[in-house]
């Protein structure tokens, strides 16, 4: 049985039921900086098959493998968003839910998401001018828009094609940039879109576009 169980930021924004299916496992595979956020929950007796951020494939590949057995792979924030659910969710028997970065980001600014879009800005499983056409459409709807996964350091051109679009769409627009959300290393960057300054933004943050309405 192959379960997919989100931890949010792990700490106080774990679920209980996320701590039930962790400590019960037989299998647990992750990330092994998840692995580290969740240690405490886990059983005496699982098996911790542990891997680096970029080996998303060996971590399917382990999770089908040990599929005759309670398996749980764990995923940051909510598995189908942007997680692990949306490599597994045709195999996995079950998706358990976690609170997502724009949710935990937003909670910490006080930024109601009504209306919001988000979008994902790597291109390891985009193509940039995918990545642009979404952005550019939901500035145009007025959309407050949250952005995940964006590397200046590895993907430095792409970020910055990101953050010339959103100055010539969303000028004056409200930006927020929320690094380690509900952690407690949290950090917050913000200010007006014309002065946005991508760099500032690294895969540990969100980055949150708003347009206030007066």
């Amino acid at each position: 049985m192959i379960k997919v169980v989100g931890i949010g930021a792990g700490g106080k924004t774990i679920t209980l039921r996320a701590i039930e299916e962790i400590s019960n496992a037989q299998i647990l595979i992750g990330y092994s900086r998840y692995i580290d956020m969740i240690r405490e929950y886990i059983g005496d007796n699982t098996q911790i098959i542990e891997s680096q951020v970029d080996e998303v494939e060996l971590r399917v590949k382990q999770a089908l493998f040990n599929r005759d057995m309670r398996t749980v792979i764990i995923s940051s924030g909510d598995p189908m968003v942007f997680g692990m659910g949306s490599r597994l969710y045709r195999y996995a028997d079950e998706i358990v839910p976690g609170i997502t970065a724009i949710s935990l980001a937003a909670s910490s600014l006080k930024i109601p998401l009504d209306d919001y879009s988000i979008i994902n800005a790597s291109t390891f499983s985009n193509d940039l001018k995918e990545v642009l056409l979404k952005l550019e459409k939901s500035l145009e709807a007025r959309f407050t828009v949250g952005i995940y996964n964006i590397n200046p350091i590895n993907r430095k051109n792409d970020a910055l094609a990101i953050e010339k679009l959103i100055k010539e769409k969303a000028t004056a627009w409200n930006y927020y940039i929320v690094r380690n959300a509900m952690k407690n290393n949290e950090f917050i960057f913000s200010g007006i879109v014309k002065d946005l300054d991508i760099t500032q933004v690294s895969m540990d943050s969100i980055l949150i576009l708003k347009r206030w309405i007066k």
